[in-house]
């Protein structure tokens, strides 16, 4: 019983759906501001898929693999790969949300948390703890990964 409702509730919420009118996909002024001039980043491996509040540190509730510090010149990468994402997005959005990969920003003592499911084309955008913005998204994890395995950060051994 409890497997049946299980796949009935991964069947439910992986399926696609079309968000375009709901998600404007325009980033809000203060965050873009915050994006190009952050005094601070860090860069996240996620691991989403994990048994109920997992062990060990969370971003967001999500399980933390590893983290990493970026320079002027890694920020910028991580940014763009997220703003790519956004501008990229092609309408189509899934149900779910499982993030492997994530920037936390910080401009003028405010932190804004990116966490972003290319499998899923969300993006969440997290001022503090409380939910700010939801983007579509799109792309590969490519650049992001590539930082993160650079740094020797493992990543999410889900797809």
């Amino acid at each position: 019983m409890r497997l049946q409702f299980v796949l009935l509730t991964v069947v439910a919420l992986g399926s696609p759906s079309i968000h375009g009118a709901e998600k404007n996909n325009k980033m809000p002024p203060d965050l873009d501001a915050a994006l190009l001039s952050a005094s601070k980043s860090i860069l996240y491996s996620l691991e989403p898929i994990t048994e109920p509040n997992p062990p060990g540190p969370k971003l967001q509730g999500f399980k933390i693999l590893g983290k990493m510090k970026l320079d002027q010149s890694q920020t910028a990468l991580a940014v763009n790969a997220f703003k790519m994402a956004i501008s990229d997005w092609d309408g189509v959005s899934m149900a779910c949300f499982d993030p492997r990969q994530a920037l936390r920003i910080t401009k003028d003592g405010q932190t804004y948390d990116l966490l972003v499911c290319y499998a899923c084309h969300n993006l969440y955008v997290y001022r503090g703890n409380k939910l700010f913005a939801s983007f579509g998204a799109a792309g590969s994890p490519q650049k992001l990964n590539g930082i993160l395995t650079a740094a020797k950060i493992p990543l999410s051994a889900t797809h």
